[in-house]
């Protein structure tokens, strides 16, 4: 299977030289899966174990949460993951609990490769390493903004008080 292309595509690895993209290639856990349009390819709270490039396809990254006034869980999306992107990066950080579930949009094949892995290469590699954790802070940056921006815009603004003026 030959990485590399994915690899310099990623926004994960922005910044790495040649030979870091062939030693993150060389690592021996990468598989590639196809998954059909509603299956899940993790689901929130478990062990994050494996981290994942989207190759081709779509994924929604969605939570559970109840539905206002039943016990009824709803998935809630929160991003959508398109060519390229990365998901399951708490395979990367301690505690290593997935936040969010994954399911695909449409038909998707994924390239994973162990958490373990990545970072055993990245405690032996500290500048390989600098660089992928610099560039994942940016890219959860961006998901936390984009977060925030949809739960302002559905936010209800409170009523506006009159103002009360003495006489």
């Amino acid at each position: 299977m030959n990485l590399v292309p994915l690899l310099k595509r990623c926004e994960l690895f922005i910044g790495l030289e040649d030979s870091d993209f062939q030693k993150i290639a060389n690592l021996s856990s990468w598989q590639r899966n196809t998954y059909d349009a509603g299956d899940f390819i993790f689901r929130e709270s478990a062990v994050a174990k494996e981290f994942y490039i989207l190759e081709e396809g779509e994924i929604s990254l969605v939570v559970a949460s109840r539905k206002e006034g039943t016990k009824k869980l709803v998935q809630v999306p929160i991003d959508t993951v398109t060519k390229g992107d990365i998901f399951g990066w708490s395979a990367l950080v301690a505690p290593h609990s997935l936040n969010m579930s994954a399911i695909c949009v449409k038909r998707s094949t994924v390239v994973a490769v162990s958490g373990t892995e990545l970072n055993e290469l990245m405690d032996l590699n500290h500048s390989l390493g600098y660089e992928v954790m610099k560039s994942l802070v940016r890219v959860v940056a961006r998901r936390l903004r984009d977060l925030r921006g949809k739960l302002a815009g559905k936010e209800k603004q409170p009523p506006r008080r009159k103002e009360v003026r003495p006489t």
